[in-house]
């Protein structure tokens, strides 16, 4: 410790030496001490030994109050202009979007700065872009959380759409099992579920020509056991058994329709699923059409003849002149001819019934309603 009154007294030699080397002393070791100096001079330094480590001190300009510069180690404890570490607080002042409190030299418009209370605001050109506090990382604007791959080249990058409220997902604890997808409880928390694929042997319909991948056409063919290994197990040789070791057959639907199996339902009942039924008609009357006509050829009738005489019996028929006579009759019976015994009525008689005939063409091989054709396609 060396302090002094910073004043060399008007003293004999020896006194004088003394209060001079009380003087450099007190210069040389910075006025060390555990208190200030009771004498101070604007801009004095004062190594401050009441600290660990020691703290220099420097006089203010108006000598009133002492600054501290650092302490007694290197740099003072300060950071060097090529870096540092410091064991306590860097302050700096809050700054705005446009002039952070933390920017760069050559683009101060760039930076961190005080957004809000306990909020750290990211800006660049001026511009506010994302903030951290106790809600979490919040990227404005709509902008993106962009992930490059590891060659740098390409991006993966998550944005918000546009919304209308607030919406909050949470992850799952785990990363689920091969095949999984995320779903939702409706509440924004998500779980790995297994997907529900198209089971094997399932029957589809498809508006197109071409078999997609992983079906293959109903069309009877013979295909691999082995290859098709799983639609094997699956359906067998229900629609037949291919070679009868290597192959088995697909169900053939090619031009037919495809009925529920009745299952005890009653409307379809005594066959089996999966075979097939021959066309048939339902029990049904059909109207009938009918006209007649009715003709005569001709025909005769018999009669008894007359005459002048009276063999046969008759009556007495006096004529003008005065004579008389007798006009009888037979008595069997005789066939008139001539216009007299025959008569044409041009009448005849015939009857003839029409059923109609309703349906397709002639050539017409089944009864079928409305449809349109399409391929049928299994699942392998």
């Amino acid at each position: 410790m060396a302090q002094s009154d910073q004043t060399i007294q008007n003293n004999t030699g020896a006194n004088v030496r003394a209060d001079i080397n009380n003087n450099l002393a007190a210069l040389y070791s910075l006025s060390s001490g555990s208190s200030a100096p009771s004498t101070t001079t604007a801009h004095q330094l004062w190594l401050d030994t009441s600290t660990t480590p020691d703290t220099l001190k420097i006089r203010n300009a108006s000598d009133n109050g002492w600054i501290s510069l650092g302490t007694a180690e290197t740099n003072l404890g300060l950071a060097s202009a090529a870096g540092g570490t410091f064991t306590g607080n860097v302050l700096v002042p809050s700054g705005t979007a446009g002039a952070g409190g933390l920017a760069f030299s050559a683009d101060t418009d760039t930076g961190f700065f005080r957004n809000a209370a306990n909020d750290l605001g990211i800006s660049t050109g001026g511009t506010l872009r994302a903030h951290v506090n106790s809600s979490g990382l919040t990227i404005r604007d709509g902008l993106g959380l962009r992930l490059r791959d590891s060659g740098n080249s390409n991006i993966v990058e998550l944005k918000a759409p546009a919304l209308t409220s607030d919406v909050v997902l949470t992850l799952p604890p785990s990363d689920g099992d091969a095949g999984d997808m995320l779903q939702t409880d409706g509440s924004g928390v998500l779980s790995w579920q297994a997907v529900q694929g198209v089971p094997t042997g399932t029957v589809f319909c498809v508006a197109y020509a071409t078999i997609p991948s992983g079906y293959l056409e109903c069309n009877g063919n013979a295909v691999s056991r082995s290859t098709y290994a799983t639609l094997f197990s699956k359906i067998s040789t229900l629609w037949g058994s291919g070679d009868g070791s290597s192959t088995f057959n697909l169900p053939d639907l090619r031009g037919e329709f495809v009925r529920g199996f009745d299952n005890s339902r009653g409307v379809d009942s005594g066959r089996g699923p999966w075979t097939a039924q021959g066309s048939q008609y339902a029990q049904h009357n059909h109207s009938a059409s009918g006209s007649s006509q009715v003709s005569d050829p001709g025909h005769t009738h018999q009669g008894r003849g007359l005459t002048l005489n009276n063999v046969f019996g008759g009556v007495a028929v006096t004529l003008g002149s005065g004579q008389g006579y007798q006009v009888g009759y037979r008595n069997d019976n005789i066939n008139f001819s001539g216009a007299n015994t025959s008569n044409s009525t041009g009448i005849s008689v015939s009857t003839s019934v029409t059923v109609n005939n309703n349906g397709g063409t002639s050539n017409s091989s089944e009864t079928r309603p409305r449809n349109i054709s399409m391929i049928y396609i299994i699942k392998t």
